[in-house]
């Protein structure tokens, strides 16, 4: 039996639909159709004869519609399956709303602007930080309505509640480039309204907005006071009966609860300043201001596409006291979200305060590991009379597994939760292995991605929260693998294009805000990193592998191109000694990237940070071999025989420089560092017949290492593969199974649940560093865990076809898994029973494999395969 799940649907001017198959019978063709809120149909595409079921672009839809749908797929053996998809509401269709802003002076600000400048307030946050606004609006309905949807945005962080009702998701509208785009969220409130009075209620936050943000945790980057837009839209029937909009009508006040709250300082809640009932009608507001109406942009407006961030799942923490005495709780993983409490018994003028880390000392006593300006992670609650209180934050998060608690002696583990927090997205890939430390490494993998795909790519949530592009390049497979982004990633590729430089450079960061070029080492010019900036052709190119979207390559390819001719702009600049060269080395100059800024391998083991020094030249312009390569790859994709002879012909140019300028005589490399080996063998900039020597350095590098990697940011993800393709499984196996710093299983070893973001976060004696130990980095060993360990790879994008090659000799008895691809699941299982592997494979619809086992082919399977191999 054929079975259809996994419905999806981008809500975008032209929607696009999805779903999945698993079973036995193909699919021969579709059909969608499209309702209204009143069962209309709006679009009936009819039988289409075709396999395709990813991203089917159906026409535009009427604005402000509640939209349903669903498809039925004809089937092989002349059956058909059918099933409802998710609804969704389409855009709206003009803003009549006003932004609006509480007309308020605002504390001074006194955030450090430097990274090396000491970042210690005087003040502590309740005197530097501002209140959060409440905002209000009483309105009558004569009549219920047939639907009412009420459109709402910010600049800043909004919560929205509807007659006391909170009706918003978390953190919206979210973190996006705010000078080119802001996200608004619409949901329908028709079962909240009254016949009568009701109430529209906001509290406005600072958010990324003005927020404290950044590696510096400078606050303000893109404005100097919070504004809200929101229009509910009540419809009787398919016509507009009355509209609510923001404008000088609403009232506001900062002089409730919140006494600030920051996304990365924390919150103070006063239960004394509690406006009691002011969400409800009938509240007395005459001591409310009344709110400014500013003329902002509202073409910047964009109904958001990416799922909303929300809670997924709670902990209980355990209990724990600290040799110190301190009061903590435990969540038994490091993770992203909030902590709550309920019922605790407090004194008149408590305040309790919940400080949030992700370590404790080597002697088990809290240690606040998060340093810098305005990264306190720290909530009070202050209570106002005897009696029992609770608390819930609204306006922040925080990266940690353990929360100090000061202000009470309650130690029921019931009376406090721990609240996880994601932007949702389907599971993609399941991995079990017969080894637990994997099982492990594989969950904190996920655990990494899950907290650091907070509304856009971070690199921690914690410190920084910031869209490092380097990151995100590096990890994109795995990601992939792991998790359905692809339309999370497209979103933050979007902002990539709008945060271009109109010379074509990209920002090491997206979002970009102007604390950014606070960073920059003095008198650099340049915007574009080699591997940090190349994320604008290494992720749309991992995606279109991945999804197998053609048009989406289309949609980048001017941010590509003009990124690449940005690059050749940055290599042509002359090098201080160009008159001391001779004829020869002038004549490469224009193929290295010798001139500007580089991260180099960045954080190898061996070098930390000095790895720009040692390998800064010599990465940057390996990388560009790999990006011109792919752009090669990605004009041949769409047609361009021009432009693609033109990016390959540039690429052998670079190769032949890298050659002269950074080879030696016996061929192997001046930079004879672990890294650049791999990056030389993997963009076949080593040649042919120097392939053999360079492996073999590299491998006498890594044993001399006491078979340790020294791999730093841009090579590791290639360290392994690198190995196991070119004949030294033995050496790749040693490094994946190495429990030793630096290696992944020394991270499980001493007991890590993410990704750290160095490899020795903790010492051999429990000791940890002030490094993050929530980044997912170096969590990229994913995607070879799935490709080769577990054996399911691509033949061509999308994975319509799929090489099917486990890796026998890796040292497990048994690996399970699967991957979720657009097509639907493709199964993996193995097992080792004395010298026989034995495999079973099983395919969804309209999907063929070849399998390698030992030296076993089998070629065009489809559905399912059962077989085994005596191993030699």
């Amino acid at each position: 039996m054929t079975k259809l799940y996994s419905l999806a649907v981008i809500n975008d001017v032209e929607p696009k639909y999805s779903w999945k198959l698993a079973g036995k019978y193909n699919q021969t063709g579709y059909e969608i159709i499209v309702n209204d809120e009143l069962g209309n149909v709006i679009w009936d595409s009819g039988k289409v004869d075709s396999e395709e079921r990813h991203k089917i672009v159906g026409p535009k839809l009427p604005a402000e519609a509640n939209i349903s749908w669903k498809v039925r797929v004809f089937l092989e053996d002349g059956s058909q399956v059918e099933a409802t998809g998710p609804s969704f509401i389409t855009r709206i269709t003009n803003w009549d709303a006003k932004w609006i802003e509480p007309n308020r002076t605002r504390k001074p600000l006194i955030d450090k602007k430097k990274a090396w400048e000491v970042r210690k307030f005087e003040q502590a946050p309740i005197e530097r930080l501002d209140s959060a606004i409440y905002i209000r609006k009483e309105f009558e309905v004569d009549k219920l309505p047939a639907k009412a949807l009420l459109y709402t945005s910010a600049r800043g962080v909004y919560t929205a509640y509807l007659n006391g009702q909170r009706i918003s998701s978390l953190f919206a509208p979210g973190y996006t480039s705010y000078n080119e785009r802001i996200d608004y969220q619409v949901v329908n409130v028709k079962k909240l309204l009254r016949q009568g009075k009701n109430t529209l209620a906001f509290i406005l936050t600072d958010g990324w907005y003005t927020g404290k943000i950044e590696y510096i945790g400078v606050g303000q980057q893109y404005g100097t006071e919070n504004s809200l837009i929101s229009e509910l839209k009540l419809y009787d029937d398919d016509k507009v009966s009355q509209v609510i909009s923001s404008s000088k009508d609403f009232k506001w006040t900062d002089k409730g609860a919140l006494r600030y709250s920051d996304l990365y300082v924390g919150e103070y809640y006063r239960q004394a300043d509690e406006l009691l009932g002011w969400m409800g009608s009938g509240y007395d507001d005459s001591d409310w201001q009344s709110i400014s109406e500013k003329d902002y942009a509202k073409d910047v407006l964009q109904l958001q596409v990416i799922p909303e961030i929300t809670a997924v799942r709670k902990i209980r923490p355990t209990i724990r006291r600290t040799p110190k005495g301190e009061l903590v709780l435990d969540a038994g993983e490091t993770i992203v979200g909030y902590t709550t409490f309920n019922n605790i018994s407090l004194a008149k003028g408590n305040i309790i305060s919940l400080e949030h880390s992700e370590t404790l000392d080597k002697d088990g006593n809290f240690l606040q590991n998060i340093l810098g300006q305005n990264k306190e992670q720290k909530d009070y609650y202050e209570a106002s009379e005897n009696g029992l209180y609770s608390f819930t934050p609204v306006g922040t998060f925080h990266g940690f597994r353990y929360v100090k608690v000061e202000g009470t002696l309650d130690c029921d583990p019931s009376h406090y939760e721990i609240y996880v927090i994601a932007t949702p997205m389907n599971q993609a890939g399941n991995l079990d292995m017969s080894d637990e430390r994997l099982n492990k490494l594989q969950a904190n993998i996920i655990r990494s991605q899950e907290g650091n795909m907070i509304s856009i790519p971070t690199d921690c949530p914690q410190r920084e929260r910031t869209g490092w592009t380097g990151d995100m390049q590096v990890y994109a497979p795995t990601a992939c693998y792991e998790k359905d982004v692809e339309v999370f990633l497209e979103d933050w590729l979007a902002d990539m294009q709008r945060e271009q430089y109109a010379d074509g450079q990209i920002p090491q960061v997206v979002p970009c805000p102007p604390s950014h070029d606070y960073m920059k080492p003095e008198g650099e010019d340049a915007v574009d990193t080699a591997g940090w900036s190349d994320a604008a052709v290494i992720v749309p190119w991992r995606l279109y592998e991945f999804y197998g979207d053609k048009a989406l390559l289309t949609k980048y390819y001017p941010m590509m191109k003009c990124y690449m001719d940005s690059i050749k702009v940055r290599m042509a600049k002359l090098p201080a000694n160009f008159d001391e060269l001779s004829v020869e080395e002038q004549k490469y100059q224009p193929y290295l990237w010798n001139t500007d800024f580089q991260y180099g391998d960045w954080l190898m083991p061996s070098h930390g940070q000095e790895s720009s020094k040692v390998t800064g030249n010599e990465v940057a312009t390996l990388m560009v071999v790999l990006t011109t390569d792919l752009m090669s790859k990605i004009t041949r994709v769409l047609g361009m025989e021009d432009e693609s002879r033109a990016y390959q012909e540039w690429n052998q140019k670079i190769k032949e420089a890298y050659r002269y300028a950074y080879m030696t005589a016996n061929s192997l490399m001046t930079s004879d560092y672990q890294g650049v080996y791999v990056l030389g063998l993997v963009t076949e900039t080593v040649p042919e017949k120097w392939r053999a020597a360079n492996i073999k350095r590299l491998k006498e590098l890594i044993e001399e290492n006491d078979n340790k990697l020294d791999t730093g940011f841009l090579s590791v993800a290639y360290l392994l593969p690198v190995l196991n393709s070119n004949g030294e499984q033995e050496l790749a196996n040693k490094l994946l199974f190495q429990d030793q710093s630096p290696s992944w299983l020394y991270e499980v070893k001493m007991g890590a649940t993410t990704m750290w973001e160095a490899w020795n976060c903790y010492a051999e004696d429990g000791t940890p560093s002030r490094d993050s130990m929530n980044h997912f980095a170096f969590g990229c060993i994913g995607e070879y865990l799935f490709r080769t360990v577990l054996g399911i790879d691509k033949l061509v994008p999308g994975f319509k076809e799929v090489l099917i090659k486990p890796d026998f000799s890796v040292g497990l008895q048994r690996v399970t898994g699967s991957y979720d691809s657009i097509w639907g699941k493709i199964e993996v299982a193995w097992e080792i029973i004395g010298k026989q592997a034995k495999l079973r494979v099983i395919l969804p619809p309209n999907v063929k494999a070849r399998v390698e086992i030992g030296n076993k082919l089998i070629t065009d399977v489809e559905h399912e395969l059962k077989t085994e191999v005596t191993l030699g």
